[in-house]
């Protein structure tokens, strides 16, 4: 018996060979069928992670934790800078930068605070068009002159989100900013809006309760390695090094609750350099 014309297995991998041997000739067929599913499969493989690429990247841990608390049971959003040490390169890595090229949404805070990605988004015009820059909005406080704590420095202190009220601020710009990208899933972002907002302010009287923070903020801004935190809690003693080591995120465990983790790792440091112990409040 002879086959004639092609079979799709034929038309997808190449000629078969003719033989008069039926069986011979079904193995042979098999053979190369299974051999064009492997090559299938190993080229699938081989695009996957670009097929499965975040729509929405986040460019630091505390950052990217509220946007993946917003983003709960819709979608999950990728880090662009796991350590301290991969934002403060000179260049970005050529895999986050394919990342950021292919998403759809990047969210950041600021050229003071990643000079690198700054370069990247300000170098190319495509790119600026779907970056949120969070800062652009913040009333951000400048790192006070050392040499003298009524003299403002020259750099701003980009790390806001350590004010609960100003980490409100910035969750009432990220979720319309959200809801654009996953129109379909708007109302799911929205309820996670208005959770996580509580979550904030329960936070905030959590923070003011352990810290015994009198009503109402300083008008003076003081010398502090936590600024914001020194301003919004009217701390007594303003300078907290082990809370100031915790304020970039990058030394809490990662998850989508590190941004609140974090918070509290900090308000015990607080405590601790306050002279108040936790137990007792």
């Amino acid at each position: 018996m002879r086959f004639y014309g092609q079979s799709p297995a034929e038309r997808v991998c190449g000629k078969l060979p003719l033989t008069e041997k039926r069986d011979e000739s079904m193995k042979k067929i098999h053979s190369i069928l299974g051999g064009c599913l492997a090559a299938a499969l190993t080229l699938a493989s081989a695009f996957a992670p670009a097929m499965a690429a975040e729509k929405v990247q986040v460019s630091t841990p505390p950052l990217h934790s509220l946007v993946s608390i917003l983003l709960e049971n819709v979608d999950k959003p990728g880090l662009l800078f796991a350590s301290q040490q991969e934002m403060q390169r000179p260049v970005i890595a050529p895999e986050s930068y394919k990342r950021i090229k292919g998403a759809s949404l990047v969210i950041w805070n600021g050229a003071d605070y990643e000079k690198a990605l700054s370069r990247v988004i300000k170098g190319e015009r495509g790119l600026r068009s779907h970056s949120l820059t969070v800062s652009d909005t913040m009333p951000l406080f400048t790192l006070p002159d050392k040499t003298s704590t009524d003299r403002p420095g020259q750099t701003r202190d980009m790390r806001f989100w350590l004010d609960p009220k100003l980490a409100l601020m910035a969750i009432r710009r990220l979720a319309p900013a959200l809801v654009k990208i996953y129109p379909d899933a708007s109302s799911r972002i929205l309820d996670n809006e208005i959770a996580l907002k509580k979550r904030l302010k329960k936070l905030e009287r959590s923070m003011r309760a352990m810290l015994k923070s009198v009503p109402g903020v300083p008008l003076h801004v003081p010398y502090s390695d936590v600024t914001y935190l020194a301003w919004r809690f009217n701390l007594k003693v303003s300078q907290c090094h082990e809370a100031a080591g915790l304020q970039d995120g990058f030394r809490t465990i990662a998850g989508m609750n590190r941004y609140f983790t974090m918070m509290h790792e900090i308000e015990t440091a607080l405590a601790r350099c306050q002279g108040l112990d936790r137990k007792t409040s």
